[in-house]
């Protein structure tokens, strides 16, 4: 059976979450930028939108460059919010999740995963999933996102890097050289510019170039491990299986309101499931949680987070019911507008042999 690896990319994330925040900015120049502090315009861009992107503006260059590019544009430009960005990706990625066979979250923005066993090896079934949830993606948090699908790791993270902005390209196995050969051979997922240099060197600037080279040159000059890699990439030949993560980092869970309410106590019988959902995650993993965050998603689709960091781990349910309920009522009470949807995540995890029970709070002292 084939396999159907798949790459997701959410495009120019941060500044996209920006622009559904706030539907004014849509059309304009926009960029998400980390200050330093050290002067008002110390820092760099962290994402720039297509509109910032025309205008010379990429991430890493510094704020002070792209002021100076953007001059007389209209461009708006943001403090990054990683806790906004996160609970959305958050979203996202918990819901991809119950949609493919495997996920691997590379980053807040983008992840692998796998489709071999759900369509039994079927592309244009693959399409179809992929098309899904492109289009539930859409309509949820109103993002678009890139699709690659191939064989390979290599082939899918190549197919949503060619898929911007907002696209889905397929290769079949049976088009997967073709689809390689003409590439430059930088382009190829891991190789850098010094092994790209090293190439070149060689003569090789293409995968199709890469694919023909004799393996005893490779391994002369890059060593059996990346010269075999290198073979492999080239030929899409490459075998490295999409992983699950091994160790989680959080638990979260969001609920869409039956109807949008500003009631903290409404907002949590909803929610109720969803703890319990988290809870079992925390007992299936063994861990036990430090933080708990309370997840709002307001009728105007901003997001509004507030949490709660206990001095050891705790595993008690009630802990969290009770946690998430009186952030979800400081919330309610700096808020202007009804939740839509409401979520919540228990993060710093340990080890169960870590945790303490409620009932060690309750214990009379003495």
């Amino acid at each position: 059976m084939d396999r159907v690896i798949g790459h997701i990319d959410f495009d120019y994330f941060y500044a996209q979450v920006e622009e559904v925040e706030n539907p004014t900015l849509k059309g304009k120049p926009v960029i998400v930028c980390v200050f330093s502090g050290r002067t008002e315009d110390s820092g760099a861009v962290a994402t720039a939108n297509y509109r910032a992107r025309e205008l010379g503006v990429h991430s890493g260059i510094p704020i002070v460059l792209a002021k100076k590019k953007l001059e007389g544009s209209d461009a708006a430009i943001i403090r990054m919010n990683h806790s906004k960005y996160e609970a959305v990706s958050s979203r996202i990625m918990e819901a991809l999740e119950q949609q493919v066979d495997t996920l691997e979250q590379t980053g807040i923005d983008e992840a692998f995963f796998d489709l071999t066993s759900s369509t039994a090896g079927d592309y244009q079934e693959a399409r179809r999933v992929a098309e899904s949830i492109k289009g539930s993606i859409l309509r949820t948090e109103h993002l678009s996102s890139s699709i690659g699908l191939g064989r390979t790791k290599i082939v899918a993270k190549l197919g949503s890097d060619m898929a911007k902005p907002g696209g889905l390209i397929v290769v079949t196995p049976g088009d997967t050289r073709g689809f390689l050969e003409p590439l430059p051979v930088a382009k190829l997922y891991g190789v850098g510019p010094k092994t790209s240099s090293e190439l070149d060197k060689m003569g090789i600037a293409t995968v199709g170039a890469l694919a023909a080279a004799e393996p005893t040159e490779l391994e002369h000059r890059f060593g059996k491990k990346l010269a075999a890699y290198l073979l492999a990439a080239a030929t899409g030949t490459d075998s490295d299986p999409v992983v699950a993560d091994l160790e989680p980092t959080q638990f979260s869970r969001i609920v869409t309101l039956k109807h949008d309410t500003r009631s903290p106590h409404e907002a949590m019988q909803q929610l109720s499931e969803g703890i319990d959902y988290v809870h079992r995650k925390l007992i299936s993993s063994s861990k036990s949680f430090r933080t708990v965050t309370a997840i709002g998603i307001l009728t105007d689709l901003s997001t509004r987070t507030k949490s709660k960091t206990f001095d050891t781990p705790m595993s008690d349910p009630t802990v969290i019911w009770e946690t998430a309920l009186a952030l979800f009522e400081e919330l309610s009470a700096a808020v202007t507008k009804d939740f839509r949807r409401v979520g919540v995540r228990v993060s710093g995890l340990a080890g169960v042999e870590d945790q303490t029970s409620l009932s060690e709070f309750l214990r009379p002292a003495g």
